[in-house]
């Protein structure tokens, strides 16, 4: 069965998770092809499996002319109403603003090459990771093609979903996967009550050698200073100025804690300035983007992992954490809860509330036992319930069961 992928970034490189559930249903018999709306660039590829796999990836823009014009007469030639229909659907909408519109013929012109691509590749279904604008020109691109489409949605996604028009993809998808019943929840309040039985939650896993418990790696009490990671990308959503706040106030209390960040991002400049500000700039480390297997290594060997995020799916981040062994400090938002238990596997607090984390990380600092208690419940939790291999399963039915499309 053959089915493409499709992101507005580079799927794969950008976004490991993406990766392993790619290559666990190509270990099921699926025949993956990826594509992206933009091509990769050099600093997207982290690592020599990410790289070897944008090399197979096709991107639709910068526009390809040649094949551009050739899918134009495809679409002109076999299916000239389909091709009408979905520029209609492009267009059209009661809220749309002009600049919407002339966004979904933009959509509707990648659109084009994409069905293009796919009749030619054989590809039987679409599925879009993120329901964000790469969504766009994939859903209508499934209708120009001929097949089933399908999304899977995430978090940043859910913040903007009349936006992002989710409820006429939902409604055009034959089924959409959400990574927590947070997200699902989110959908089902703007959709209508038919399509709620579209709608899947299946949690994005790790792989098990990353679970076995020979992986294991504790640090050595008492290390001073309390050695916190935060992983992720430095823009807004991910709250790094709430957590540099706290690290103001632990500096104050007298608690020795040392940050590395992990990512790059819009706010790295922000960040920076505000550390200094702060007089904390010798508590902080900015690592800029990593390879995984770099970031493993600082897993193995920091004492605990930090998120202040506004707003999130089920960070892999912190599954990765769990299964390494590491406690964890996070904010109680999106589906943080369904993989967080406040105090049996790991600590929540309120989203923007700076003394609350404050107060957690000096808590973990101050009784590594009872950390490492907290992280061995929550890497038990990672094992039973977030496990790839399962939701590559639960998703691999989907696919082999999804209805074909009936031609208008």
């Amino acid at each position: 069965m053959k089915i493409a992928y499709i992101t507005s970034l580079y799927p794969a490189v950008s976004q490991t998770f993406i990766l392993r559930e790619i290559q666990a249903l190509r270990a099921q018999g699926f025949d993956i092809q990826t594509f992206s709306v933009r091509k990769a660039g050099k600093m997207d590829s982290l690592g020599l499996e990410t790289t070897r796999e944008a090399e197979n990836t096709r991107s639709l823009l910068p526009l390809p002319i040649a094949d551009f014009f050739r899918a134009v007469i495809w679409v002109i030639v076999t299916r000239p109403l389909t091709g009408i229909t979905t520029l209609w659907s492009a267009w059209r909408g009661r809220a749309l603003t002009l600049s919407d519109r002339i966004k979904g013929l933009a959509y509707f012109v990648e659109a084009i090459l994409l069905a293009f691509w796919l009749v030619r590749g054989g590809i039987v279904h679409l599925h879009c990771h993120f329901g964000n604008s790469g969504s766009s020109p994939a859903a209508l691109a499934a209708r120009l093609a001929h097949i089933p489409f399908s999304i899977t949605c995430h978090g940043s996604e859910l913040r903007e979903i009349k936006k992002n028009r989710l409820p006429e993809k939902v409604e055009q998808a034959s089924f959409v996967i959400c990574i927590s019943h947070f997200g699902k929840a989110q959908l089902m309040l703007t959709c209508p009550p038919n399509h709620w039985p579209k709608l899947y939650v299946i949690h994005c896993g790790l792989e098990d050698d990353e679970l076995d418990p020979a992986a294991e790696h504790k640090s050595a009490a008492g290390n001073t200073p309390f050695k916190l990671l935060c992983v992720g990308r430095l823009s807004p959503e991910k709250g790094h100025l709430i957590l540099l706040d706290a690290l103001d106030i632990l500096h104050r209390r007298g608690v020795a804690v040392h940050c590395t960040l992990v990512g790059d991002g819009p706010m790295k400049t922000q960040i920076e300035h505000r550390a200094a500000d702060l007089d904390i700039a010798n508590q902080l480390t900015l690592t800029g983007a990593m390879e995984h297997t770099q970031v493993k290594l600082l897993y193995r060997s920091c004492d605990a992992v930090v998120l202040a995020s506004f707003s999130e799916g089920i960070p892999v981040v912190l599954m990765e954490a769990l299964a390494e062994g590491k406690p964890v400090v996070a904010t109680s938002v999106g589906g943080i809860p369904e993989l967080i238990i406040h105090g049996e596997t790991g600590l929540l607090v309120p989203p923007g509330h700076i003394n609350s984390l404050a107060d957690a990380i000096q808590r973990l600092a101050d009784n590594p036992s009872w950390a490492q208690s907290l992280a061995e419940k929550g890497r038990q939790h990672v094992r039973d319930q977030f496990r790839n291999a399962d939701s590559a399963r639960q998703l691999a039915v989907l696919f082999r069961n999804s209805p074909r499309v009936t031609v208008e």
